[in-house]
């Protein structure tokens, strides 16, 4: 049950731009020093090639998404098999993934966790509709799976980058 509320909040990852625009400036200080203060910080992820740089939190709701990204709880261990899912907002809040569609095979993605440094190397990306859940199933390798939705400003799908684990 509880999967299924996050992937209904996985569905609904964007505010349209048309309708709802919210930026990161325009939320008051206080409810972002709030919404920072309930949220559970589980890492950090870097991808160069885009300037990104961001606080990962557990969750893939609004709440994490308009503070950084966020991370589909239940996960694997990073480095070991299976996939991790992290997403985040291209067009509301600060866009860390606005750039997510110019990521090409071969660039890097680090995530920090605990004091110790995950790389991975993105290997394919893909458009998928917003029903889409096998992008959640587990892998048979150490996989990151990075969402966001797709086109720019809509939700009817979701952008995806899948990267593989480097030792």
């Amino acid at each position: 049950m509880r999967r299924l509320g996050l992937f209904i909040a996985l569905l609904t990852c964007v505010i349209p731009a048309t309708s709802a625009h919210a930026s990161h400036q325009s939320l008051s200080p206080a409810i972002v020093n709030n919404a920072q203060s309930v949220q559970r910080s589980v890492g950090r992820l870097q991808i160069p090639s885009l300037r990104v740089n961001e606080t990962i939190y557990e969750g893939v709701t609004d709440a994490q998404f308009h503070i950084g990204v966020g991370q589909m709880p239940g996960g694997p261990a990073l480095g070991t098999k299976g996939n991790i899912v992290i997403g985040g907002h291209r067009t509301s809040a600060h866009r860390p993934f606005a750039n997510l569609d110019k990521l090409k095979n071969g660039d890097q993605i680090i995530v920090h966790r605990n004091g110790k440094k995950f790389r991975y190397v993105v290997s394919k990306s893909f458009v998928v509709t917003k029903h889409a859940l096998w992008i959640l199933k587990p892998t048979t390798n150490s996989t990151l799976t990075l969402f966001s939705c797709h086109p720019k400003g809509k939700t009817s799908h979701r952008y995806v980058v899948r990267a593989t684990f480097v030792s």
